[in-house]
């Protein structure tokens, strides 16, 4: 059912926020988890046909390779070129194909964040909201832009390499301020760095060959700025993660001093950029971690 999901499927709302690839402004909570939702219904949809463009592109190679070959066979066989034509002509066009639908499913995908991430931490952490106070949100759908390099330059060439260069990408992924029931505030911040490398070489056989590779540089904040001045007793967040590097702070905030947890997290892939997110179980177990630092959670305190 996703799969036949149109613009004119979705409510104003949505639709809004797939056409302008932003979401911003005061919302509370219920309503910009159920924008989410119907949001992640429409990125589910969207992978979807990536999937199967990914499938028909990759039988129309296949495909393309075969009918190569056996259009001289066949026209061998048959003393003539033109009936052995249309054996590469029409897996040539699944090929072409398989790219145009590529190129369609990218244009309305969203970032996995978006269901992977925010969604979760924001229904987790919706009994912490306050009801009658809006979350100031802004939210970048846009994803990874190509044609906006914020740097570029050659490495050096080693090996059989004959160039090697490395783009990166930087994307502000989304801000969101959430007023708390005991009048303090929750913010999320997420960043994301694309770095791109690609590889020109030389093959044992005296080839010219090519590679990619994509790493995304994650950086999850999550930031506790409490109602009135604290003494945060910082022994009480448990040992730092074992496997990503994160970094504890106090900073001065609205007249009081927050406590802040940075998270960095690394994902890579080949040929193009990794899809992968940072699940939101893990940012809620951040601000878990910031809210036991809190004096008043030693009696049972929220």
């Amino acid at each position: 059912m996703s799969k036949q999901m149109k613009l004119a499927d979705l409510t104003p709302g949505a639709r809004a926020a797939v056409e302008q690839k932003a979401i911003t402004g005061g919302w509370d909570g219920r309503s910009l988890v159920k924008l989410l939702g119907e949001l992640e219904r429409w990125d589910n949809m969207a992978e979807e046909r990536k999937a199967r463009a990914k499938r028909v592109f990759l039988a129309g190679v296949i495909g393309s390779v075969a009918g190569f070959f056996l259009m001289f066979v066949v026209s061998a066989v048959m003393e003539e070129f033109l009936w052995g034509l249309p054996l590469f002509l029409a897996p040539l066009g699944v090929l072409f194909a398989g790219i145009k639908m590529k190129k369609a499913a990218r244009a309305i995908d969203l970032p996995n964040e978006l269901r992977v991430s925010l969604r979760p931490v924001l229904r987790q952490l919706s009994q912490d909201l306050h009801p009658e106070e809006k979350i100031k949100v802004t939210l970048n759908l846009a994803g990874i832009d190509e044609n906006k390099c914020a740097g570029k330059k050659d490495l050096p060439i080693w090996g059989r390499n004959r160039r090697v260069t490395q783009s990166t990408y930087e994307e502000e992924l989304c801000s969101l301020r959430m007023p708390l029931t005991d009048g303090g505030e929750a913010v999320l911040r997420m960043e994301n760095t694309f770095v791109k490398v690609e590889r020109s070489y030389t093959s044992t056989r005296g080839k010219s060959k090519s590679k990619t590779k994509w790493k995304k540089l994650s950086t999850v904040t999550a930031m506790l700025v409490p109602a009135v001045r604290i003494n945060w007793e910082a022994g009480r967040g448990g040992p730092a993660a074992k496997r990503d590097f994160e970094k504890l702070s106090f900073v001065e905030k609205n007249g009081v001093m927050a406590a802040r947890l940075d998270r960095y997290y690394k994902f890579k892939a080949a040929d193009e950029a990794p899809g992968a997110a940072v699940p939101g179980t893990e940012i809620v177990a951040m601000f878990v971690r910031l809210a036991a630092m809190r004096p008043q959670a030693a009696g049972g305190a929220r």
